[in-house]
């Protein structure tokens, strides 16, 4: 059997992001730290610095789920979360 990854911690119920020309499904940990790479390349406020980081270390599930939490409620604040469904 595999060894577990934090990277593959399924984000459920996925977070459904405000994208051009679609909207963007983050469906895993490693999909949520490349999404909020992906915008720190265009410059975000300290939250998603603060965020960033702790994307880029976790090492528990405990840790993932909060991280995650974390960035839908930064997405909200922002106005990029869409509903589930999109």
């Amino acid at each position: 059997m595999p060894e577990f990854s934090i990277n593959d911690f399924p984000i459920a119920p996925p977070i459904i992001v405000k994208d051009t020309p679609r909207p963007r499904w983050l469906m895993t940990v490693e999909e949520a730290r490349d999404y909020v790479d992906e915008a720190m390349r265009i410059g975000r406020p300290e939250p998603w610095r603060e965020l960033w980081h702790r994307l880029k270390s976790l090492e528990s599930e405990d840790e993932a789920i909060e991280a995650i939490d974390d960035l839908r409620e930064l997405l909200e604040e922002e106005d990029l979360l869409l509903p589930d469904g999109g």
